[in-house]
């Protein structure tokens, strides 16, 4: 196995090892997300493929602590209720994705989120949503 290999299957140990998502989200939800954020894992670890392992643990830290908060206050944002306490992890989700993409990622309000979806809207359906508008905002970054 090639130090590359040995990299992304550490990697995708430390994100399935997010045991905080499993006590805000159901199990197959939180696999789900943890899914999700493996790929995301994946694409940064790829740029690390010419460094060495400390030059590239080096490189991967903050992205790597940013895709964990920003995992975790998405399944924190999908489960709660209080709109401050969502407002909270909103922001979070928001800040972390700046850290994996740039300062150009920017979320809409969170209250033009909210009325889009369905007024009975489960934790798979807002989880997914706002899954789905990371990977639009990223890709406009």
């Amino acid at each position: 196995m090639t130090e590359f290999d040995q990299r992304l299957r550490k990697t995708f140990s430390r994100m399935a090892s997010n045991e905080s998502l499993a006590d805000v989200l159901d199990e197959r939800l939180a696999a789900d997300v943890i899914k999700w954020g493996e790929g995301i894992a994946g694409q940064f670890v790829l740029r690390t493929k010419s460094m060495d392992d400390k030059e590239a643990s080096e490189y991967l830290a903050p992205y790597f602590s940013a895709l964990r908060k920003m995992m975790r206050a998405l399944g924190h944002w999908s489960v709660q209720t209080d709109p401050d306490d969502r407002l909270e992890s909103w922001n979070r989700i928001e800040q972390n994705g700046k850290t994996l993409y740039g300062d150009r990622f920017m979320l809409p309000q969170m209250e033009i989120v909210l009325a889009e979806l369905p007024a009975d809207a489960d934790v798979q359906q807002r989880t997914d949503f706002v899954r789905n508008l990371i990977e639009n905002q990223k890709a406009k970054t």
